[in-house]
């Protein structure tokens, strides 16, 4: 396999352990060995957390395959199993429990035959963002920056040409609704509390403050209101009264 990686394959689960040489050779390990070469020599891994969790060493860390598909390509859908990557890369999944390890390694190959070729999408910017992991140290970057060619010019990142987009569909266009007094200071006294103290001054502000809603004069034509008034009036709760109302009846945001 011409893009096979010079590392070996570690697959823990309950059933055992099994590590698999570029090469072919598999053979299964005890628990102490395993830590031991996965400590000495980096391993290929595929969840490397779970995967020390298994082998009761949780600061396990290696080339976890996981982390190379997310590289290679954020946002694609996986299953994160071994059979599950194998069905997505085009890789034979294992058949047996001590086929794992050596499934790994067939599916890392894969990912390095990705980098490449030409049509992949992600190409652009993916030399920069394994420059930026580099410096945090992740496990994957010097195998990257050996086989992603040093850009000529500046490239975007990829996440910088993607178009926006959000979950729920756009708000729609706000309801023309006209507030009344009663309404208005209602809400008012319900936003202040029955036990408050009555402030004409308050009451005034908020009906004021109520024009900036009323239904618009003329066409794309927005309503404005400039109002003043003391310290201790009660401006916040004057203009959020009026606004209140509009909401709940307009379906619009303030």
């Amino acid at each position: 396999m011409a893009s096979e990686l010079p590392f070996p394959a570690l697959y823990a689960s309950h059933a055992g352990i099994w590590m698999a040489a570029p090469g072919g050779e598999t053979r299964a390990l005890g628990r102490g060995e395993a830590i031991a070469r996965a400590a000495d020599t980096p391993c290929i891994l595929l969840n490397a957390p779970l995967t020390g969790e298994r082998l009761g060493h949780p600061e396990l860390s290696g080339l976890d395959l996981l982390e190379l598909f997310a590289f290679l390509f954020p946002a694609r859908f996986a299953v994160p199993s071994v059979a599950g990557m194998a069905r997505v890369l085009g890789v034979d999944p294992p058949a047996a429990e001590p086929d794992h390890a050596a499934a790994m390694l067939a599916i890392a190959a894969r990912m390095m035959d990705v980098i490449g070729t030409r049509d992949w999408p992600e190409r652009e910017g993916a030399w920069d963002s394994a420059q930026a992991l580099g410096r945090l140290r992740w496990p994957w970057a010097g195998v990257l920056k050996a086989r992603l060619e040093t850009p000529q010019v500046a490239e975007r990142w990829l996440f910088s040409r993607l178009p926006e987009w959000e979950d729920a569909p756009p708000r729609p266009a706000p309801r023309t609704v006209s507030l009344h007094d009663g309404d208005i200071l209602a809400t008012l006294d319900h936003l202040t509390g029955r036990d408050a103290e009555v402030r004409t001054q308050q009451r005034d502000y908020a009906l004021a403050a109520a024009e900036m809603f009323a239904p618009p004069a003329s066409r794309d034509a927005p309503r404005m209101v400039v109002a003043e008034a003391g310290t201790g009036t009660g401006k916040t709760l004057g203009y959020l009264a009026p606004a209140a109302r509009w909401i709940a009846g307009s379906g619009g945001a303030v």
